[in-house]
């Protein structure tokens, strides 16, 4: 179940962010390239998080 939240988050902050980002590229506004800027740091800090909690089951599961 958790991890079902966490991949709808992952997919979510995505989501937003072509959205900014297609409106800075086609639109030429520029206070969505700052949002999509921010969306692509919660991707990477959302993936950080994710990859530790992959490493951290994966060792559990050799230990087990």
């Amino acid at each position: 179940m958790m991890e079902e939240n966490r991949t709808n988050e992952m997919e979510t902050l995505v989501e937003n962010f072509k959205s900014e980002y297609s409106k800075f590229t086609e639109k030429g506004n520029k206070a969505a390239a700052t949002r999509a800027r921010k969306h692509l740091q919660d991707i990477r800090n959302l993936a950080k998080d994710l990859r530790d909690e992959i490493s951290k089951t994966k060792k559990e599961m050799v230990t087990a």
